[in-house]
């Protein structure tokens, strides 16, 4: 019943994170990046923070823990949710999630000084199959496109980001509910973006909002976060990490075909190059996991 119900929440994280970006994109027809992302990381936050206190469980955070969770937030909210949502509104949806999801190769070069895990063969492997596809992604003529060149770079620089947030995250021995470190993570990760929201940001005049840009906003509220937080922290339970990792595997894959069915975005032969080559690094990053020998 364990194993059953595991696999249900890893196929909904799929689905929550990969339609995040078609859904993203929709939200930013009628409500600007600053504005969207604020709303959204704010009161996905509020809601993970009561839903934890909802299920009984302790919202605290002890105070020796409170600078690595600041860390964490800035680069797993701030910073990867901004450089994301950039890489959407001037880039792509679906180009987006792919360069996003070389996260995992990130995390591993940070995992090198920061917690002494020299890379395997394998690992570095896998890390030249990343890099490829990310320079066959990035390989377009961007001369008269500043903004898509721009939103790569935003986006490239979010996923570095996420990736250091991720082994930050291992660095520290946490005590307090996941799904209150996550809403945590989600109100702490808001409050650098309020100054830019504050310069920024367009008035909104929400009576013009459209449908779709409402639909948009409250998909990534409740389903991209609050939901897929909610399940991601119950999958990582359920099972072991070398499983939970094939959710790195399916998000992009969902991603770019969720954009090309709702957006009617373009696969074009760098797309599918550059998805395949990501892919295929993640699968020889997950591979190497699995062989190592325990420490």
């Amino acid at each position: 019943m364990t194993s059953k119900l595991g696999v249900c929440l890893l196929i909904t994280v799929w689905f929550c994170w990969g339609f995040s970006y078609p859904s993203t994109k929709l939200m930013l027809e009628s409500i600007d990046v600053w504005t969207g992302r604020t709303i959204i990381m704010g009161i996905a936050g509020m809601m993970l923070l009561g839903l934890a206190a909802l299920l009984g469980r302790s919202i605290r955070i002890p105070r020796n823990q409170w600078r690595d969770l600041a860390i964490a937030a800035l680069c797993n909210m701030t910073i990867f949710q901004i450089g994301m949502t950039l890489g959407v509104h001037y880039f792509s949806a679906g180009r987006t999630v792919v360069i996003v999801y070389t996260m995992p190769l990130w995390a591993m070069l940070f995992a090198w000084p920061l917690l002494a895990e020299k890379p395997s063969i394998l690992r570095l492997g896998a890390l030249g199959l990343g890099l490829c596809g990310l320079a066959v992604l990035m390989s377009q003529d961007f001369v008269g496109m500043r903004d898509a060149a721009f939103g790569a770079l935003c986006t490239l620089v979010g996923a570095i980001a996420f990736g250091l947030g991720t082994v930050w995250m291992k660095r520290t021995s946490w005590q307090s509910d996941p799904t209150a470190i996550a809403g945590w993570q989600l109100i702490l990760g808001t409050l650098p973006v309020l100054p830019f929201w504050w310069l920024w940001g367009a008035e909104t005049d929400w009576s013009a909002v459209s449908g779709a840009s409402w639909a948009g906003l409250l998909f990534n509220i409740i389903i991209a976060n609050v939901l897929a937080y909610f399940a991601w922290f119950r999958v990582i339970a359920i099972f072991p990490a070398s499983v939970s990792g094939l959710g790195t595997l399916a998000v992009p894959i969902v991603g770019v075909l969720a954009s090309a069915a709702v957006l009617g975005e373009v696969v074009g032969w760098r797309e599918i190059t550059a998805l395949g080559l990501i892919v295929a690094a993640l699968g020889l990053n997950l591979r190497s996991t699995v062989s190592a020998p325990p420490k």
